[in-house]
């Protein structure tokens, strides 16, 4: 007679928490207080300084999914940011909350070493959203560049000259939404060739 073996796999209650609110569409708080940040995700903001375009679709998106129900936690590298937030990829079900916002065009991907585990999965679900003009790629464009919300930096150009590009179409130093004029003296990225 053979033996049987039952393999139990236990959940990590450490790990799930309930989320009593959600702030934004990448941003939560937990019913013990903590607020968590989405790691590698950058989503539209609204507050009293921005009201970025996409913000509230992103933020209902992300309350749809998340609010009042309980929600497993991993960590990446980081344990916290500088505001003090949980760092955190979220999943809620079987639904990786991180990768849902932005395949589906509700965030955009933002890469923040060392938290780069799915960086690149990221990215490709971030493509895949542009080429299907998904969520904010749909809405919040102007002759195909974001322009309402800091989507790109000066390593997304391979010259200072598509980077001037963008900066200028984007309103200059009136709306240099990306921060691509860090000095600013009105000339974008100029460590680019």
């Amino acid at each position: 007679m053979g033996v049987v073996v039952f393999v139990c796999f236990k959940v990590d209650r450490k790990s799930v928490f309930k989320v009593d609110k959600v702030i934004d569409g990448d941003t939560i708080v937990l019913e013990n207080g903590e607020v968590v940040r989405y790691i590698g995700i950058n989503a539209p903001e609204t507050n009293e300084k921005n009201n970025d375009c996409f913000a509230q679709e992103a933020f209902n998106a992300n309350k749809e999914l998340v609010e009042g129900k309980e929600v497993k936690l991993k960590k990446d590298v980081s344990e916290m940011d500088k505001y003090g937030r949980l760092l955190r990829y979220v999943w809620v079900n079987d639904i990786f909350v991180n990768e849902y916002l932005v395949r589906q065009g509700y965030a955009l991907s933002a890469e923040y070493s060392p938290d780069v585990k799915y960086a690149e999965q990221f990215n490709d679900f971030e493509n895949q959203a542009k080429e299907e003009n998904l969520g904010l790629w749909s809405l919040c464009q102007i002759n195909g560049v974001i322009c309402s919300i800091n989507a790109y930096d000066c390593s997304d150009f391979e010259t200072q000259k598509q980077a001037q590009e963008i900066y200028e179409l984007c309103g200059g130093p009136d709306n240099d939404i990306h921060k691509l004029d860090s000095d600013g003296d009105r000339i974008a990225c100029e460590i680019l060739p």
